[in-house]
């Protein structure tokens, strides 16, 4: 029989009580379950504070050449963290001895074993803080001998903080294959990494520019000889390469850019003066500006008349640059003096303004 109004209303309201009973023991098995996780978090975080500075006491002895490790032992097996923080803590403050008898204890722990495991991880923020942790103590030995393959799997990460945290744990080694790995991925299409590890690499300079630059700059990869340069002009020190030339006239712009800050930090031989002395006459300004910069620093005698050409023809800005280099040159000066006669006013200013300036710093 098909209930009538007052049927559907009584169901209704049954259906509508039950919905409600069930959602407030819902919200109240909810509401029990986080005071119990809270009362855990509480307890974990009083036991922590406890053992943070009993932990900290024995690993400062521990540094300080005591053989006695039963106190952090003792903590490793329900306090692992408080124990992995407290080994942490001082990483970035301890070197040498120090640094290898921290190293040592977290290896006999089985620390480097776990963050070995945690690089590995599905987890992106577990393999950025292992990583980061297996960079520090990779300057131990015995630790590269652990970490070194899990390490170089790292670099190929598709997370970028994981790439560069183990890049900067392989260059711990400094052996050739971890050395010439980072540079593979420092010259890689990220700019921000290149950045990052430009400064990690320079200590390598000599060995990467003899063994791994003259490769690939002999390769036909544009990309990754526009990465080398930007590395090399990242270090702002001298380059023993042999020469430039092929890149201060090559087919694409950012590399010919790259090459004229490039030049001044490698030996010029004749060729290469050859193009910069060319490269005066440029029709685009920023290489002509370059151009003049390096045959002011270079002291190229042979570019005097064209740095006068770009005085008198070119813009302020080059004709300021070109004044400045002819000062630096030698014979430059007598050319500033004709220049300073000239019938041009932007001319004649610019030059007196650089004769001024040389007079007065000889």
């Amino acid at each position: 029989m098909i209930p009538g109004a007052a049927g559907w209303a009584w169901l209704a309201f049954l259906l509508v009580s039950s919905f409600a009973g069930v959602s407030i023991l819902l919200l109240a098995l909810l509401l029990v379950v986080a005071l119990a996780r809270a009362r855990a978090r509480g307890v974990r975080e009083a036991a922590s504070a406890a053992a943070r500075p009993v932990l900290h006491k024995a690993v400062v002895e521990y540094l300080a050449g005591s053989s006695a490790v039963d106190v952090i032992r003792r903590y490793l097996a329900k306090q692992r963290g408080d124990v992995v923080d407290a080994l942490t803590l001082f990483q970035s403050t301890v070197g040498g001895s120090a640094r290898d008898r921290l190293c040592s204890l977290a290896l006999d722990f089985g620390i480097v074993h776990q963050w070995c495991t945690e690089g590995e991880s599905q987890n992106v923020v577990r393999r950025r803080d292992a990583l980061t942790r297996l960079a520090y103590v990779c300057s131990y030995e015995p630790v590269r001998r652990v970490a070194d393959e899990v390490l170089l799997r790292a670099t190929k990460d598709l997370d970028e903080e994981v790439r560069l945290a183990a890049a900067r744990g392989l260059l711990q080694a400094g052996e050739k294959r971890a050395v010439a790995s980072v540079f593979d991925l420092a010259i890689g299409p990220n700019l921000l990494t290149r950045v990052v590890l430009a400064e990690d690499l320079r200590r390598h300079a000599m060995e990467i520019c003899a063994d791994l630059v003259p490769a690939v700059l002999r390769s036909e990869n544009a990309a990754r000889i526009r990465g080398v340069l930007e590395l090399l002009v990242a270090w702002e020190r001298a380059i023993p390469l042999d020469d430039v030339r092929d890149f201060l006239e090559h087919r694409e712009r950012p590399i010919r850019l790259l090459a004229f800050r490039l030049v001044l930090l490698v030996p010029a031989n004749f060729i290469t003066r050859l193009a910069l002395i060319r490269a005066l006459n440029e029709s685009d300004q920023e290489i002509r500006t370059l151009a003049v910069i390096a045959a002011g620093r270079l002291k190229l005698t042979d570019a005097t008349a064209e740095l006068a050409r770009c005085m008198r023809e070119g813009d302020l800005d080059l004709a300021r640059h070109a004044a400045e280099a002819l000062a630096a040159i030698p014979r430059g000066l007598e050319a500033l003096e004709k220049l300073s006669s000239s019938d041009d006013p932007q001319t004649a200013r610019t030059a007196s303004e650089a004769l001024a300036r040389a007079r007065s710093n000889p």
